[in-house]
């Protein structure tokens, strides 16, 4: 993960970075990605780059992480807005992340070329043992920041091992509707209705009570 001089540098200078390395991540796929042409876009040398990341694939974890703050950020708004309907920010979630996708081309062309590389299943957080962002909440804390948030009593399993169950599965769905966007962006309105039945069943469960 980037190192704590990183996270020192002036916000400015880190966006400077990030988005020099999307440029390059979106540019060609992953294995041949240039931290040259990184550091060249960024204006940085070789050795800043290496007192900032470990390689090029800890540059891929910071981008995800770092869109997962801000996602974070946009979900807590969200709710306070939606009075704490967990599946009412899912769906807006899906809307919110295509809308974002849409605006940046750039950031599909990432995607796909960094998921084109096993490896970096990682970068995405599907590996066991993921570490969280830092300074962000990891899995049991994220449950417990969500359960201050939504109205619990909508749930028939009100307590946090119930919302984490229900969180994963969300989640889950979002991200499967996500990568098929991906592969299909001109297929929306089908992955939006297969989400959007996900959501359903994960509400009111597959079986007649």
């Amino acid at each position: 993960m980037p190192t704590e001089r990183f996270y020192r540098l002036p916000e400015a200078k880190k966006q400077v970075i990030r988005q020099a390395a999307i440029k390059e991540f979106a540019r060609v796929p992953f294995e041949k990605a240039s931290i040259n042409q990184i550091i060249q876009n960024a204006d940085i040398s070789r050795g800043s780059f290496y007192t900032y990341f470990e390689d090029k694939q800890d540059v891929v974890r910071y981008i995800f992480e770092d869109n997962a703050r801000q996602m974070q950020e946009c979900c807590e708004r969200e709710l306070e807005r939606n009075g704490g309907d967990l599946f009412g920010m899912l769906e807006w979630l899906f809307e919110f992340t295509i809308h974002k996708l849409e605006e940046s081309k750039e950031m599909i062309e990432l995607v796909r070329n960094v998921c084109s590389y096993q490896e970096n299943t990682r970068a995405m957080g599907f590996e066991i043992g993921y570490r969280p962002p830092m300074g962000s909440p990891g899995k049991e804390e994220m449950t417990q920041w969500l359960a201050k948030r939504i109205r619990m009593e909508q749930f028939t399993r009100r307590s946090e091992e119930g919302l984490n169950v229900v969180l994963q599965l969300g989640v889950t769905s979002l991200i499967l509707a996500v990568r098929f966007y991906y592969e299909q962006p001109d297929q929306l309105d089908q992955i939006r209705k297969r989400y959007l039945d996900s959501l359903e069943v994960i509400k009111h469960g597959a079986l007649i009570s």
